[in-house]
């Protein structure tokens, strides 16, 4: 099955449309859905760049009653890893692509090959193994020949990696509740939320820098093509930030909370965008991932930036860029994509709360706030095991500086034209409702953040940029500390949100044409144009 952007719904979601009721005269537009005990959940077709396609009658209801099909691990704190464990589970992962792996590290070591796209040139197509029949002496020399591979990959990222092989979502009932939970902590975790939620907000788009350099997470993104405009960036992290609110300031667990309707809704789209992908070879999936005439004026001035500042990664530090041609690679939404992407919500707010903001907060509010992320991502389908939020505050912080010094960090090294096009399109689309927050002032705030000098990008900045740059740094250090701004910011942010959610198809009509009219964004018209036409 061929890969395109925006498919047409399948005949199954047509046959069942009845289902669903249109709502006009809102951010976008949205439709009712109707479970079989009469609970009404709404869809936001803005929704659709994470792949919902539609769902059919009584597929929300079924999250409350279905058995899981996949065993969840379920743990009450992290603790120390166990490495060889971890190897061992690699080993007999079943799958070929520890073996490549293996096999490509050797090769590059040995110098072998010249670059990464040559390290599976002539791998054969039927390369593979079966785990399950290797011999004791085979499988020992299997995992010895893992832990050289892997020696640069600290013990918290190598166990995310057992997690490719796993669906994103376990099939866990939506209603399950672990021993863990803990409802006092949720309500004190929201309870920081919303006394930070400016702070929180904006951590979240800077995430979008960090997690964007993953290639393979961004490609369903653009597929879908919901988000690679201004303009349906605009439509689409309102949203998001809108159905995130929800999750803060509602009952998670209450039946016919926004929040839990919510929480229902994003588990049938990550299993549509799981079907869409998984019908797709990965070849496929690459063509429809690349963007014509990409947005990314200053893509080559960032690459020596990133060369200069970004260590290069050592030989095994960094697996999926070694695996970028691998056929075995993983697609779709497993359980390594779900944490990292967790870590977009929680990572930066926890580990420089004080760069964002975040001036009085206890760790034990900081801790909270990871345990409602820890819920928020349990009910969405995550297994325990590579939930980011489990275990204490400081496991928490060393997991998120694990993923930005081994990963991130090197990505930004070969950030591509389509990672500068999306987040341009982010703030650009963003800036509609949040004025002020840039392209260039936002990245070089979390460079700055990371510790990461960025000579050219702050040459390059206009007058008005390095004075919103500026601005912006007194802000998050100095005047939010001061009595009652913190207040202050929240309340405009969550004003700007009401209103938002009450745009007239008039108000949405004249956003379109104002952000179709961005300066410097190429052929917007006729990208939006293919867009429609192939919704």
């Amino acid at each position: 099955m061929k890969v395109e952007r925006n498919p047409p719904e399948d005949s199954k979601a047509e046959s069942e449309s009845s289902d669903f009721e249109e709502l006009g005269d809102v951010a976008s537009t949205k439709r009712i859905f109707s479970s079989s005990d009469g609970e009404r959940t709404e869809i936001d077709d803005s929704d659709n760049d994470s792949g919902f396609v539609g769902v059919s009658q009584g597929s929300l209801d079924r999250l409350d009653t279905v058995t899981p099909e996949v065993p969840c691990a379920e743990t009450s704190g992290s603790g120390p890893y166990d490495r060889d464990a971890i190897l061992y589970e690699l080993a007999s992962s079943g799958h070929p692509r520890e073996a490549r792996f293996i096999a490509a590290v050797e090769r590059m070591k040995n110098g072998g090959v010249k670059s990464a796209s040559d390290i599976y040139a002539d791998f054969p197509d039927n390369f593979e193994y079966d785990a399950s029949t290797l011999s004791q002496e085979c499988r020992e020399s299997m995992i010895e020949k893992l832990r050289e591979a892997t020696k640069p990959i600290p013990d918290s990222m190598l166990h995310l990696l057992t997690g490719r092989n796993r669906p994103g979502d376990c099939g866990r009932p939506s209603d399950f509740k672990p021993e863990w939970l803990d409802m006092e902590k949720i309500r004190r975790g929201q309870k920081f939320a919303q006394e930070h939620m400016f702070s929180i907000f904006f951590s979240e788009m800077l995430s979008l820098f960090a997690l964007f350099s993953f290639e393979d997470g961004l490609k369903p993104l653009i597929i879908t093509g919901r988000s690679s405009t201004p303009f349906t960036a605009f439509k689409r992290y309102l949203s998001t930030g809108l159905r995130v609110r929800h999750w803060y300031t509602e009952d998670l667990w209450a039946k016919g909370s926004a929040a839990r309707k919510d929480i229902l809704t994003v588990r049938v789209m990550h299993g549509a965008a799981k079907r869409r992908l998984d019908a797709s070879t990965n070849a496929e999936i690459d063509a429809a991932a690349k963007i014509p005439n990409a947005w990314c004026p200053s893509r080559e001035m960032l690459l020596k930036d990133f060369a200069e500042t970004c260590e290069a990664p050592v030989i095994g530090q960094c697996p999926y860029l070694i695996e970028k041609n691998s056929p075995d690679r993983p697609k779709g939404i497993n359980q390594t994509e779900m944490a990292l992407t967790q870590w977009g919500f929680v990572g930066l707010i926890v580990s420089y709360p004080k760069c964002l903001g975040v001036h009085y907060a206890t760790d034990e509010d900081l801790e909270a706030f990871c345990h409602l992320w820890r819920s928020i991502g349990y009910q969405l389908g995550m297994e325990d095991e590579y939930n980011f939020c489990r275990g204490t505050l400081e496991e928490i912080r060393q997991r998120s500086s694990d993923f930005l010094e081994t990963w991130v960090k090197p990505n930004l090294r070969i950030i591509t034209p389509e990672w500068e096009h999306m987040m341009r399109c982010i703030f650009t689309g963003v800036s509609v409702y949040l004025p002020g927050a840039t392209y260039e002032t936002s990245l070089l705030y979390l460079t700055e953040i990371l510790d990461l000098q960025m000579p050219r990008l702050y040459a390059s900045l206009s007058y008005k940029d390095w004075i919103n740059f500026n601005l912006s740094k007194s802000l998050f250090y100095c005047t939010i500390k001061l009595p009652g701004m913190k207040s202050l910011f929240n309340v405009l942010l969550n004003r700007i949100l009401d209103r938002a959610e009450k745009y007239t198809s008039e108000d949405i009509e004249a956003i379109r044409i104002k952000l179709s009219n961005f300066p410097g964004f190429p052929d917007v018209e006729t990208a939006e144009n293919r867009i429609a036409n192939n919704s």
